[in-house]
């Protein structure tokens, strides 16, 4: 399976969670978008960056060993998206101010109603928002299927973040994170899309830790990632608190997220 499945290991170093907090929070982040370096490790961002948080292949793996239980309280609903944020690194008034209840209140209401989920459509519709926004030189067009086929893709790997093909869609936290890797990789790339079509099942893939990869080559178009990664970066340094607005509004539209206000 490897020769034919192998994800290098950018695939895992996403921007950090500026989007999380540009979807959820409406606190201005003008100040903290406006920094030398917005890298994906934690070592190399401001304090402010740290805040914001990260995703890479540490976290990945810490959020699909939480323990896999239903919410069916507010109280577990919290206790997962901390659980979450701490192995992303999100952290301080970011998260306790905002993010936290937010959260917690959109996963406790799709647990409880599978309607509530970020339906494939929607979450490719925020990513071919954001291409635009971004002004990305060559936007790419995703569609609610490739969505679908990105997600049984990492399922395959982390069972416990992403969810299956019979799922109706995604779950919040989770639609946040795989909206930021879609961005990172400049949509879904087509080993993801190839592996999907084998239909494997949630967390069949196993990572072999020896390896300096992290799993899945998915072909990535270098070209096309890089271009979103600078082009993101650039909007939000570049980011006034109206047009900081207007994004989480319309993005809070388009996945059916709580406002940030």
């Amino acid at each position: 399976m490897e020769s034919q499945f192998r994800v290098s290991a950018r695939w895992t170093y996403a921007l950090p969670l500026l989007l999380v907090v540009v979807i959820l929070c409406g606190r201005s982040l003008v100040a903290q978008t406006s920094g030398p370096d917005t890298g994906s490790t934690k070592g190399d961002a401001s304090p402010m960056a740290n805040e914001q948080g990260y995703v890479n292949l540490r976290s990945l793996q810490g959020i699909d060993s939480i323990p896999h239980t239903s919410i069916t309280t507010p109280e577990e609903a919290e206790e997962y998206v901390k659980q979450v944020a701490l192995f992303c690194g999100v952290q301080g008034p970011i998260l306790t101010g905002e993010l936290l209840p937010l959260l917690a209140k959109a996963e406790l209401a799709a647990a409880q109603d599978p309607s509530k989920l970020v339906s494939d459509d929607r979450l490719a519709e925020a990513f071919n928002f954001l291409s635009t926004e971004f002004r990305v030189p060559h936007p790419q067009h995703v569609t609610g299927t490739d969505v679908l086929q990105f997600r049984i893709a990492r399922s395959a790997i982390y069972a416990h973040v992403f969810s299956p093909r019979t799922a109706s869609g995604s779950r919040p936290v989770e639609a946040v994170i795989s909206l930021q890797q879609l961005v990172f990789d400049g949509g879904v790339l087509e080993g993801a899309k190839r592996y999907a079509q084998k239909d494997p099942q949630p967390g069949s893939f196993k990572i072999d830790p020896s390896r300096s990869r992290a799993g899945i080559n998915a072909n990535p178009n270098l070209m096309i990632a890089r271009e979103y990664q600078t082009a993101s970066m650039t909007y939000f340094r570049g980011l006034t608190a109206q047009g900081l607005q207007s994004l989480i509004d319309s993005i809070a539209r388009i996945m059916a997220l709580p406002a940030g206000r």
